[in-house]
């Protein structure tokens, strides 16, 4: 009887035969990783969606909580306050979307990052009979005509929320609105938990608020 020959189905461990050991993490990879698998997705996503995100936003909280489940709940509350922010009276189909992205600090309690879309400024403060708070020098800049309305956007939602989420601390670090800047830079940044072996991957994006 032929003696059966084994023989590796690697193209690489056949024309070389060296062990796998050998091989650089470059050679042996054939697929992405999960992080730059969710950023592909996610950019496709702003493509198909026609997404327009403006602000990046990172909230942290003095009574941090260390369970997924209950940073969603407080998720949830949160984007009320904004919805109610932009829109107090009836929210409109073509309202701002949102997608929430939950990490973990040293300490093991969770704060939130999450990217919203813009709104005309002008537009906003015309439609609706509105209070907002704003500090004394933002006033000032805005009688000496040397403001943008997004400066006035982002004070007034940042002391909203202040105001409405008990939970925020009430530093200056506690609530953080950006302009989006990078949009690549931004996607990659709030998936970072996806390079963590001490975070559940999958909980980072929360998809029962995100407008996803």
């Amino acid at each position: 009887m032929k003696p059966i020959e084994v023989v590796s189905q690697d193209k690489v461990l056949e024309l070389t035969n060296q062990s796998p050991c050998n091989f650089k993490n470059t050679e042996l990879k054939t697929h992405n990783t999960s992080r730059e698998t969710t950023e592909e997705w996610l950019k496709r996503k702003i493509e198909t969606m026609d997404l327009k995100f403006h602000y990046f936003i990172t909230l942290s909280f003095y009574k941090g909580t260390t369970s997924a489940i209950n940073q969603y709940l407080d998720n949830e509350h949160i984007k009320k306050v904004i919805l109610d922010f932009f829109y107090p009276n009836n929210k409109p189909k073509d309202r701002i979307r949102l997608w929430f992205f939950v990490e973990r600090h040293k300490s093991k309690n969770l704060h939130i990052h999450f990217l919203m879309e813009g709104i005309d400024g002008i537009t906003w403060l015309n439609k609706n009979n509105r209070k907002i708070i704003l500090h004394k020098k933002t006033l000032y800049d805005i009688v000496a005509n040397d403001f943008s309305m997004d400066d006035v956007i982002t004070q007034a939602l940042t002391n909203h929320l202040k105001e409405w989420v008990n939970k925020l601390g009430r530093g200056k670090k506690s609530t953080k609105v950006k302009y989006i800047g990078d949009f690549d830079k931004r996607v990659h940044y709030v998936n970072k938990s996806l390079s963590n072996l001490d975070f559940n991957n999958w909980q980072h994006i929360d998809f029962e608020n995100s407008d996803l």
